[in-house]
């Protein structure tokens, strides 16, 4: 029976603690001359077509990689074009999605409307949660589209909050008939 020495065991442990710590790489993981830039992961924001709505380039995960295709953010909406703060809630979201950016998104029960939009909850690169920092502000209201209903707890406090403030268009437009 073949028995290392104390020091050779010590530099097993320590490199398979520095491994699983991540503090040992086989490979750079940040671009340095020579070494591309690490592949990002993520649809990437093409344009905002309006509050609630995205066109993405898709990356293989929930959309198809490469796939040109229209986002619409669950469980909210926001005013249309020419109705009261429509052109805040566009802005809004062109600020939280600059094109470029990628998302990360998650899907729920229902992937594709009858617009053949894919139906999605999503956050931008700070990890902002899109879909309720929209109704948390004041540019979007809460609407249920059944059976998608994984964060609707979560929507109905960030509209009740905004109600409570009067943020966005809680105070900027007459009282919705929603």
């Amino acid at each position: 029976m073949h028995r290392s020495s104390p020091r050779s065991r010590t530099t097993a442990v320590l490199a398979a603690a520095a491994s699983v710590l991540g503090l040992a790489t086989a490979a750079p993981t940040a671009a340095q001359p020579g070494n591309p830039e690490p592949r990002q992961r993520g649809p990437v924001v093409l344009r905002v077509i309006d509050g609630d709505t995205v066109e993405v380039r898709g990356d293989g995960r929930v959309i198809p990689d490469g796939e040109i295709a229209r986002v619409r953010l669950l469980e909210i909406d926001t005013p249309e074009r020419g109705e009261c703060y429509s052109r805040q809630a566009t802005a809004r979201t062109a600020e939280l999605l600059p094109i470029g950016s990628r998302l990360r998104t998650e899907r729920d029960i229902e992937l594709k409307d009858r617009f053949d939009r894919y139906l999605l909850y999503v956050w931008n690169e700070k990890e902002v949660f899109v879909n309720e920092s929209l109704v948390r502000s004041g540019h979007a209201t809460k609407v249920l589209f059944e059976p998608n209903d994984k964060y609707w707890p979560t929507m109905t406090r960030a509209e009740q909050a905004a109600r409570q403030t009067g943020a966005g268009l809680w105070s900027a437009c007459p009282a919705p008939a929603r």
